[in-house]
Order: structure tokens, then C-alpha cells, then sequence
């Protein structure tokens, strides 16, 4: 048996690991072992490597269960670490499009950046991972990682240096 011809390029569309043979990997063998990296993304069958019926149908049958206790829900709520981009500060140079590793940041021609330029990075909350490439990599400094903002980072950094704590800066001591 041999991998399914599209399998390397459906990886990188769904942005799912696949090994050198062009088998889907799993999160965690153990812990995780019918979910993908990418969350609600699930795996079974012989996609995954070649195997039996039993195991595939006992694999399919988890890979249901972990879908249904996400769409059984009322609501999702996305992560508490997500990028956001100040238009008013972004130039349009395209690098957090580039760099991001999950193709989340798209230009919004709506919007109107540093200069009169037109078109901004946009990132939708609800699919970016917090992961901080496009942060350090932004050479105007117009996004930030919501609860990890730069005002805040360099004053836990500055307590860190001088001994003293954040509330104490704020404070004027020690």
C-alpha cells in the first residue's frame, strides 16, 4: 500500500503534518492519536497508515466521537493569545503574510495604513494561533499579541532587570 497521491498537497491545504512516505501524523501517538496539530482536524483510516479494518473502523469511530464533542457545543470560543494589527500602523510590506506558518494574516483593501497606503494586514481572531511569528517579524510594530502587549512585555523585562515588580513601577519604587 502506498499513500494516496494528493495526500502531501491536502496536508498543506488542511496544514497538517505528513511524514516522508506521505502518511498524515498524528498529534501524540498516545495522547492524541486521531487528532491532527491543527485543532478539529481529525484523522483515521488507512490515511494514516496502512492497517487493518478493525483498527480503522475502531480509529473512524474516535475520530466521530472527537468531531461530535466540538459540534455538540453552543458556542467556540477562540484562544486568549490571538494577533491583532493596528491599521493605523501598518505599512502593507506583506511580511507577517508571508512569515505566518498557518496563512492566517490576508490584506484588507478596505483599509487605509501609515501614509495614505492602501490596504492593511487583517487578522481574523478566530482562526490565528497566538503563535508570535508575525509580531517579531513586523518591521513597523503594528501587531500585537493580545495579553502579551509590547508596553506590557517590556515593563515585565524592565522589573525583571532593576528588581522591582510591575505594581511597584507604577507605583515610583521598590
Amino acid at each position: 500500500m502506498i499513500p494516496a497521491k494528493g495526500s502531501r498537497e491536502l496536508g498543506t491545504t488542511l496544514k497538517v503534518p505528513v511524514d516522508l512516505d506521505g502518511w498524515f501524523l498524528e498529534a501524540h501517538v498516545k495522547l492524541r492519536p486521531v487528532d491532527f496539530t491543527s485543532d478539529g482536524v481529525f484523522l483515521a483510516g488507512t490515511a494514516h497508515y496502512p492497517k487493518l479494518l478493525d483498527e480503522t473502523i475502531v480509529q473512524a469511530q474516535a475520530a466521530a466521537s472527537r468531531a461530535a464533542t466540538i459540534l455538540s457545543r453552543e458556542t467556540l470560543s477562540a484562544g486568549g493569545a490571538i494577533a491583532y494589527v493596528d491599521p493605523a500602523a501598518c505599512v502593507g510590506c506583506l511580511t507577517c503574510v508571508r512569515i505566518c506558518p498557518y496563512g492566517v494574516p490576508k490584506i484588507d483593501p478596505e483599509t487605509i495604513g501609515v501614509g495614505g497606503v492602501v490596504g492593511t494586514a487583517y487578522i481574523e481572531p478566530a482562526i490565528c494561533q497566538g503563535c508570535g511569528c508575525c509580531i517579531g517579524e513586523c518591521p513597523a510594530h503594528a501587531i500585537e499579541l493580545l495579553h502579551y502587549r509590547h508596553h506590557q512585555v517590556e515593563s515585565e523585562v524592565l522589573s525583571i532587570l532593576d528588581g522591582t515588580t510591575a505594581g511597584d513601577q507604577k507605583r515610583g519604587g521598590k
